[in-house]
């Protein structure tokens, strides 16, 4: 009898037992087994109800809502403008630069093309004049000294290998030393690395110092500046 109260009140028996179970049941035991039962259900019912709460407190939790400060995204935005303005900048004087650069012709010294009997120096400059500038570069490093054109040159194969920096303390050695053929042209590519390096505020002086005079360079001076 115990084991089929169990059962009744856990719902186990088919309904042919449970009828049979119910029909043997005073009305006594039936009002105990009514109220057992809606004890128990209550019971469960609690338990489902806080199970359920604590389950949707755990999603509410796994998924919270972020908000974005507005704050934030005005600094981002902000960010991303002058981001943007400096890479069209960069871009434009990229193009500038490429626009107005190109590599200064050897008048110092010249080569037979296949002459076997060169020093270091007329290695260098025919290396030079083959576009050859990283050998070019080597050579110029194998000589004692350097004069003024042996920076000079060696500024220009720099800047062909996108050695910015190493080319402008070559141009500038050469500006120290005061040399009458090369300090116009060594001006003119020190404004050009400065334009490349978006550095205007160092090239515009340079250039204006250029403009007034009658060469080709004066010239593409002044037309720089009117786009800087």
């Amino acid at each position: 009898m115990d084991e089929a109260r169990e059962k009744y009140l856990q719902g186990k028996l088919t309904e042919v037992e449970r009828k049979a179970f119910e029909g043997n049941l005073s009305v006594e035991e039936q009002q105990e087994l009514a109220f057992e039962l809606g004890i128990r259900d209550g019971i469960e019912s609690k338990e489902r109800l806080e199970l359920r709460t604590k389950v949707e407190s755990f999603e509410k939790k796994a998924r919270p809502v972020r908000k974005i400060n507005p704050t934030y995204i005005g600094i981002a935005a902000s960010l991303f403008l002058v981001a943007s303005v400096a890479f069209f900048l960069t871009r434009q004087e990229e193009s500038l630069f490429s626009e107005y650069y190109k590599p200064y012709p050897n008048y110092e010294l010249t080569s037979v093309r296949g002459e076997q009997n060169i020093n270091g120096r007329e290695k260098a400059y025919q290396a030079y004049d083959e576009g050859e500038y990283e050998a070019a570069i080597t050579a110029f490093g194998t000589l004692n000294s350097l004069s003024a054109p042996d920076y000079f040159f060696r500024g220009i194969c720099l800047i062909e290998m996108n050695k910015e920096a190493l080319a402008l303390t070559d141009m500038e050695q050469v500006l120290r030393m005061k040399d009458e053929d090369y300090s116009e042209a060594a001006t003119w590519y020190t404004a050009l690395i400065y334009v490349k390096m978006s550095d205007n505020k160092s090239a515009i002086p340079l250039l204006e110092s250029l403009e007034s005079g009658n060469s080709e360079i004066a010239a593409n001076s002044k037309k720089l500046l009117s786009e800087l």
